[in-house]
């Protein structure tokens, strides 16, 4: 019967235990980063919410600026010319001029 080192088998046993452990670890480290890198902080999801909200601000700030700019103009209307003032005042506040007859019809809706 031949003998056996069992030293030998010890040190390649802990080693196929070490590399075990080590495996493990490493693939439990990658599931964690690319868990983060996903769904972290500033992972992949955050990002197409933040892109998403980006566009929506950005078309705001488009719809404001035609805004801003439909209103400037309608003052400086306002400032100088004098049809677009009657105008306001009949269409706004009812307004009329001497000896002329306002006819109020129903809201068509009701």
């Amino acid at each position: 019967m031949a003998k056996r080192n069992y030293l030998q088998i010890h040190k390649t046993s802990r080693a196929a235990l070490i590399k075990r452990l080590l495996m493990t670890a490493g693939i439990a480290l990658g599931l964690v980063f690319l868990w983060s890198l996903i769904v972290g902080e500033m992972g992949v999801v955050k990002y197409y919410r933040m892109s998403a909200h980006a566009r929506v601000l950005r078309s705001e700030i488009e719809r404001m600026k035609t805004d801003n700019a439909r209103l400037s103009r309608e003052v400086e209307a306002l400032r100088t010319d004098p049809a677009y003032i009657e105008r306001m005042a009949r269409d706004k506040i009812g307004l009329a001029r001497p000896g002329e007859v306002v006819y109020y019809y129903g809201d068509s809706s009701k």
